[in-house]
């Protein structure tokens, strides 16, 4: 990706994503540590239950379709997220589904009851799984397929580890990207922090990761984006398998991660606050009337997002709808460096704002048949990019 173009899905994430601080799919599981042997409550009446392979699977009996899809997104997940970490690993869980946060509650074993924001959680030792088809907060229809790969990270990471320590941040930070999330709050969170000198060092979310939806949003925020950045480094991907592998053969985690990016903690910590300044120092200004393109077009974007969080289903339909419609949206896009650009005047022109025959022109186009829907395409100097 281009700077570029890289800068240009910045500002629309800023410029579109939701102020507050945090929200359900900010921090949408979390891990609890139960005993193996730990007796889970009796499911209530209306629940039904079925073996699929080496899972068993426990739910209202209204939610029998959302079970059977899920029981295609375990099958298509596991032996991805497994292979990410490392191999095959023993697949047998027990998966608990609730309608709400309250009847996810009462499913989880007692006293280890599921954080008051998450609509999934996860007991590696206890090789379970809870989810909620319904947000905490809003009520709202939950992104349950995400949230169960999601979970299912937790699980095989705590597997291929063999059960040895690993912070925090890494298991939430490997979880977010397993389940493949994608999140314009919490870009703009991280935003927030990095400008604002608000970041937490890795030290502070090893040693106690918030819990509560006042820092849950950064938290996952910045495990995500530096468990990211690792796997961006040459090599990454092999070397993050390296990184579990040496956990599991006995070595803790800092001295892993030490031995495997040969550098330290604090080394790769700072490097990557380095590599935060890089991208949002150069964030661009929008300038002229584009600008009033650049954000009808990506609250488009934002609208499939949200509708396709609420209802997957009629999603599809609104989605072949958009298609039929068919009209490429022209978006003028003009880049000025913040750092370098000068105060001046309301409506007085930038000694660095080009003209506009200097302007760069996007197309953002609906996705043809055939790509991931809710996915904008850009086409630019003839050739067509998806923004993720």
């Amino acid at each position: 990706m281009s700077t570029r173009f890289g800068l240009f899905w910045l500002v629309a994430c800023l410029a579109a994503a939701p102020t507050s601080s945090a929200s359900a799919q900010d921090g949408p599981a979390d891990v609890a540590v139960v005993a193996p042997d730990v007796e889970l409550p009796p499911t209530p009446e209306g629940f039904q239950a079925e073996v699929v392979g080496d899972v068993r699977w426990e739910y209202p009996s209204q939610a029998s379709e959302i079970a059977e899809r899920l029981q295609g997104v375990y099958a298509r997940a596991w032996p991805r997220v497994t292979d990410e970490l490392g191999g095959a690993l023993d697949g047998a869980m027990v998966i608990r589904i609730g309608r709400n946060h309250a009847e996810m509650s009462g499913l989880a074993p007692a006293r280890a009851p599921p954080p008051e924001y998450a609509s999934g959680v996860a007991y590696p030792h206890r090789g379970l799984v809870l989810l909620s088809l319904t947000e905490p907060s809003t009520n709202e229809q939950t992104d349950v397929d995400s949230v169960l790969v999601h979970e299912l990270s937790h699980i095989a990471l705590h597997r291929a580890v063999d059960g040895h320590p690993v912070p925090r941040w890494f298991s939430e930070g490997v979880a977010i990207y397993q389940a493949r999330e994608r999140s314009f709050e919490r870009v703009r969170t991280l935003w927030g922090a990095t400008v604002g000198g608000r970041l937490m060092s890795l030290e502070q979310l090893e040693r106690e990761f918030p819990r509560s939806t006042a820092g849950v949003g950064l938290a996952y925020a910045q495990s995500a984006d530096f468990v990211e950045w690792l796997r961006g480094r040459e090599n990454g991907a092999t070397k993050l398998r390296d990184v579990v592998r040496r956990v599991r053969e006995g070595q803790s985690f800092t001295t892993a991660l030490e031995r495997t990016y040969s550098a330290s903690m604090t080394r790769l910590e700072i490097d990557w606050h380095d590599s935060l300044g890089e991208r949002f120092r150069a964030l661009p200004l929008l300038a002229g009337s584009g600008a009033v393109w650049v954000l009808a077009a990506f609250l488009i974007v934002v609208a499939y997002a949200r509708r396709r969080q609420r209802d997957r289903a009629r999603f599809a339909q609104w989605a072949e709808e958009e298609r039929a419609a068919a009209a490429k949206v022209v978006v003028p896009l003009a880049t000025v460096d913040v750092a370098s650009t000068d105060r001046h005047p309301p409506g007085a022109r930038s000694p660095t704002e080009p003209d506009r025959d200097d302007l760069e022109v996007l197309y953002v186009v609906p996705p043809e048949p055939g790509r991931h829907a809710g996915v904008p395409t850009v086409e630019h100097e003839g050739r067509s990019h998806t923004l993720h």
